[in-house]
């Protein structure tokens, strides 16, 4: 089991209701299927159009997912 903080950003954190949740996850899960059983649901947009960081890193949606990881869900911004 991994436990992983997840923080959302922008209108992630409101479609998620707050900015920080832990979840225990089976081993071996990897960004990318997190984010299609936990997050997408709620947030109703492609993974294509988001940003993830791990410990403030960058990271891909393969990354496998380890115990005590921060994962940053980032949604695309826009400004003109």
């Amino acid at each position: 089991m991994a436990n992983v903080t997840v923080l959302f950003f922008s209108y992630a954190a409101d479609r998620m209701s707050g900015r920080q949740a832990s979840y225990d996850l089976p081993e071996g899960m990897t960004i990318g299927a997190f984010f299609s059983t936990h997050v997408a649901p709620k947030l109703r947009e492609s993974m294509e159009s988001m940003m993830f960081s791990i410990n403030e890193e960058w990271a891909p949606p393969d990354y496998v997912l380890q115990d005590g990881d921060r994962l940053a869900v980032i949604p695309p911004v826009s400004g003109g």
